[in-house]
């Protein structure tokens, strides 16, 4: 369903390992409207929730629920240790029949 990269996977199994209850935590994207009907993520590292489904991805839990599955299908997680950030990149474009306000 989504890829993290090695290099991501290294970083939040790093991330995840300095919380007290690692053993019960995994990393969930949050999508965010970006006002014209798309989609940014950011990473939440957090417990499973009720309905939570769970895939192992380079030994990293990614929850999701299955009413974001196609949302997040084809979406893939890397990380750049230059910037220290981690990049959410989507294979679906930004919709761009958005009007701007200037």
């Amino acid at each position: 369903m989504i890829t993290i990269t090695p290099l991501a996977a290294a970083r939040l199994a790093l991330m995840i390992a300095e919380e007290a209850d690692a053993d019960t935590l995994g990393i969930r994207l949050v999508p965010t409207t970006t006002g014209c009907g798309s989609y940014t993520y950011s990473i939440a590292i957090t417990e499973a929730q009720t309905g939570d489904l769970v895939q192992d991805i380079h030994g990293i839990r990614f929850l999701y629920q299955i009413m974001d599955e196609e949302k997040l299908t084809g979406t893939v997680i890397d990380y750049d240790p230059t910037s220290g950030r981690f990049s959410i990149l989507h294979p679906r474009p930004l919709q761009t029949d958005c009007s701007h306000t200037y």
